[in-house]
């Protein structure tokens, strides 16, 4: 039987209506907010710089600017120019993403455990806030999950099988995660490692290791090439154990909850858990052990990794592992020894991730910077001006100013200071009132706009005056790395 060859039977069909009605379930929670939050950071990059008319200058931006694989750009170049950079348009490519990984999490549970566990798995992939959060999200991340797990439903098959035609979709998925994401190295190694024991004939395995081989040295030159450019140095400069905090509560509640919002999600896992240990069968034990390996496995990996020195781990990261995690959780729910009480911690679970869903997307606290709305209040230029802000804001700024500001080094900016006559000054906490200004007297302040978590101070002098770097980095920001916009002659 093939991989997508099901029984005609009445409880099959049940099943595969109920997987359809998730996916559609998914669907209608990522595509109607796409355009709710503007871009943050990363995203503006993709949009505003990467993204070229021009498919080789695209390409030379991953190659120089980036420090993640070209698969994913590649795809959003082709897409941007059917539906454009903004947000609904660009994002749901994402959505798309997102959407098919719910079919492919139930294909992988019922290959693991049984239908009932694939079920319970995408219910929860559907309404999962983290993975909600990346499928809206202008990045590789939803591109990365989506192929790992259909390179993990293909492992599970090629381990049982040792089937041809498992194994070179497992090596097709696994080189194109590899594509999309970096970080997919660590659960295809321990999938490999797996099949090189398990797996046999162990010929086939070997093609199959090799395909996958000749993918990743055809992607070396790259990743050695971003490496060498140090874009990623600064995630190191955060400690390591508030990280794996901060990826414990995302992968409960998404980027921007918070650790109150994770306790309830994380007691009702730790039910579904007790729940494996006490009621499941030894299907459900052996299966939730394969999990615990590779979601585990994966996070050990990327920390040992850590520790040697090359320290990358973030959530979004280390997104491989969170289906694999997310599966102990719905073996335990879907034992059949478990019954109404495993169904009504499955229920519970997915209920409060849906309504967190929807509670974010009328809570600013819990959403991108609003950096749309802060360029909606700046608005155009009316004489030389200067901005203020924080790094992560002078790349989506930027793109919403109409690409009409550039960012000046402060090492520039010191050789030859310039004159403006307008200086905005945004911050990402309130100011406190003991905050003076560091401009000259002659720069009043004109204005004061709150958004959410934000403020926007605008000062202007009567004239243009020539002002160096201190006067305005000085201002009050909330962060301790700044950047300065111009407008562009």
């Amino acid at each position: 039987m093939g991989p997508f060859t099901f029984p005609n039977t009445a409880r099959t069909r049940w099943f595969l209506w109920a997987v359809v009605a998730l996916t559609a379930l998914a669907a209608a929670i990522r595509f109607p907010t796409l355009g709710l939050q503007s871009y943050r950071h990363d995203e503006a990059v993709t949009a505003g710089r990467v993204l070229f008319a021009g498919l080789p200058r695209t390409m030379h931006e991953v190659w120089s600017g980036e420090s993640t694989p070209p698969l994913y750009y590649l795809l959003a170049w082709s897409w941007s120019h059917l539906f454009g950079v903004r947000e609904v348009g660009l994002r749901s490519l994402s959505a798309i993403f997102g959407t098919a990984t719910v079919p492919f999490a139930y294909l992988a549970g019922r290959e693991l455990v049984g239908r009932r566990t694939g079920l319970a798995l995408a219910a929860i992939v559907a309404v999962e806030p983290m993975l909600v959060w990346y499928s809206q999200d202008a990045r590789a991340y939803a591109l990365l999950v989506l192929l790992c797990t259909a390179a993990l439903f293909f492992f599970l098959r090629a381990r049982r099988t040792g089937a041809v035609r498992d194994l070179a979709w497992w090596a097709v998925f696994s080189a194109l995660a590899l594509s999309a994401h970096y970080f997919a190295v660590f659960p295809l190694a321990i999938e490999a490692a797996w099949l090189l024991l398990a797996a046999r004939p162990l010929r086939r395995v070997l093609w199959a290791l090799g395909g996958v081989a000749l993918g990743g040295l055809a992607l070396a030159p790259i990743a050695l090439h971003q490496a060498g450019d140090k874009n990623n140095d600064w995630i190191a400069s955060f400690g390591l154990p508030g990280r794996l905090r901060e990826t414990g509560i995302g992968f409960f509640v998404g980027e921007a909850g918070l650790l109150k919002h994770a306790l309830i999600p994380a007691a009702l896992y730790g039910l579904a858990i007790a729940l494996l240990l006490f009621r499941g069968g030894a299907s459900e034990k052996r299966g939730a052990a394969t999990a615990l390996t590779i979601g585990a496995g994966t996070v050990l990996l990327a920390v040992g990794l850590a520790v040697a020195g090359q320290d990358y781990v973030l959530g979004r990261n280390l997104l491989p592992a969170l289906i694999p995690l997310a599966l102990l959780g719905a073996a335990g729910i879907a034992a059949p020894r478990a019954r109404w009480p495993g169904a009504a911690v499955g229920a519970a679970l997915c209920a409060y991730l849906l309504a967190f869903c929807v509670y974010a997307d009328f809570r600013p606290a819990l959403q991108r910077d609003d950096w749309r709305g802060v360029a909606e209040r700046i608005g155009p230029a009316h004489g030389p001006r200067a901005i203020l802000v924080w790094e992560q804001g002078d790349e989506p700024l930027s793109f919403y100013l109409g690409g009409t500001q550039a960012r000046v080094k402060w090492k520039q900016w010191r050789l030859a200071p310039r004159a403006v006559r307008e200086v905005d000054v945004v911050s990402g906490r309130p100011p406190p009132r003991s905050a003076r200004s560091a401009l000259p007297p002659s720069f009043h302040r004109v204005g004061r706009a709150d958004l959410a978590r934000m403020t926007v101070l605008r000062y202007r002098a009567a004239r243009p005056r020539r002002l160096g770097w201190a006067p305005i980095a000085g201002n009050f920001t909330g962060y301790s790395n700044n950047a300065v916009l111009v407008d562009r002659p």
